[in-house]
């Protein structure tokens, strides 16, 4: 949809106001199931729910149906509340020793809903196991295997800090030692290569660093088939073959898709497509989410003011991590103030006239964290506005 078309929709809405193209969202939820289902490998596709956040938006992913089964969940609480909405079949993929995680997981499996745990330490297999006594059957564990590259007897560190499981050989011991506890059962194992997955080759704000980047990634995609596929050799030669071996994230999809010994891989920010998805070589989704903020004043000719618009992503610090202008075209952010809490100036390019009351459409950096600033998002679909959808926190709920 055009300018003009948006500023129609948005004309009688409050801004700021965050719209997700249906049509889009659609589009990029079936692109990234058939890069699963064209890879012949039977592998599922696990949805990231942090990267929605919005559970019409999680339901409207599943009910794509195949390769589409299961969640990954950012804690032990997010799971229980979506099990509350009729979800099912969690993986919970970071480790927790707290009392309210580990309750909520006991809830979850006493109940008969399907909840994994991610675990990296014999300290969490530990408080899981001791949460779970006189639950009927065992908890399953996950084991997460780190998946980054170190140099240099591990001086130099590409990737992200994770688990401090990195062999094969420390997987299966790491298995052995969990089987003296009797409320748990390890049957599976992650690996999540974000170095890969979460790093772009193309970026426009690193030019020179590009080439580096896209040796790293290229690297890590053959470390991280590798490691995968020696800790799977490792488990079925002693008997102990994987129920669930989850890799791979939205932009390594197309690769951690080729490795028959994953039973899934997981995707989450594909389906909104934030703008640093625009900078991957391997990987092409189109925008579907955008935020609008009302234009209120104009300082100097060229100049246009936004109220709001500090909606900054996680991360290591840089210009990547403020949200883009998007519409309409060729609006720049101000180097000297950027996108700030109360307001967000920018640049007008030669022959295009905004006015105070216009919306400015923006993407944001990251998926899921827009989420966390809204209560409701607006669906639009062939031009209209269709339905309004609450956010986590909406809901009044805050899990990050």
């Amino acid at each position: 949809m055009d300018y003009q078309t948006w500023k129609e929709i948005l004309q009688n809405e409050r801004l700021p106001a965050v719209v997700v193209d249906l049509e889009a969202f659609d589009r990029n939820v079936a692109r990234a199931g058939a890069v699963v289902q064209q890879s012949g490998c039977g592998q599922t596709l696990r949805l990231a729910a942090k990267s929605l956040r919005v559970p019409d938006l999680i339901g409207r992913v599943l009910k794509f149906g195949r390769p589409y089964q299961g969640l990954m969940c950012f804690s032990a609480e997010e799971a229980l509340f979506l099990s509350s909405r009729g979800f099912d079949d969690f993986l919970v993929a970071y480790p927790t020793v707290q009392r309210s995680d580990l309750k909520a997981l006991r809830e979850l499996h006493a109940s008969g809903r399907s909840v994994k745990l991610v675990v990296d330490s014999l300290d969490g297999v530990k408080a899981a196991a001791e949460a779970m006594t006189g639950t009927a059957k065992p908890l399953p564990l996950v084991l997460e295997v780190d998946m980054s590259l170190r140099l240099l007897g591990g001086r130099v560190h590409l990737g992200v800090r994770r688990s401090p499981i990195r062999t094969p050989g420390e997987a299966v011991r790491f298995f052995q030692k969990t089987q003296q506890y009797p409320n748990v059962g390890l049957i599976g194992v992650m690996g999540y290569e974000a170095q890969t997955a979460g790093v772009g080759d193309r970026s426009p704000f690193h030019k020179f660093l590009n080439p580096i980047i896209a040796l790293i990634r290229s690297r890590s995609v053959s470390l991280a088939a590798d490691r995968r596929a020696k800790v799977a050799e490792a488990f079925n030669l002693r008997g102990l073959p994987l129920e669930l071996f989850n890799g791979g994230g939205t932009g390594s999809l197309n690769y951690s898709t080729k490795e028959p010994w994953l039973t899934e891989v997981t995707a989450g920010s594909a389906f909104l497509c934030p703008h640093l998805f625009d900078y991957y070589s391997n990987i092409k989704f189109e925008p579907a989410c955008f935020f609008a903020l009302q234009a209120v004043r104009t300082s100097d000719p060229n100049f246009i003011t936004c109220q709001g618009g500090g909606y900054i992503a996680s991360g290591q610090p840089g210009w990547d991590k403020t949200p883009a202008p998007y519409l309409p075209k060729g609006l720049k952010l101000v180097g000297t103030e950027g996108c700030g809490e109360v307001q967000t100036p920018l640049k007008v390019p030669p022959g295009l006239r905004l006015s105070p009351g216009d919306p400015v459409l923006f993407r944001h950096a990251k998926a899921g964290e827009l989420a966390e600033r809204f209560k409701e998002y607006l669906l639009v679909s062939k031009g209209r506005i269709v339905s309004r959808v609450p956010t986590y926190r909406g809901l009044g709920l805050c899990f990050f």
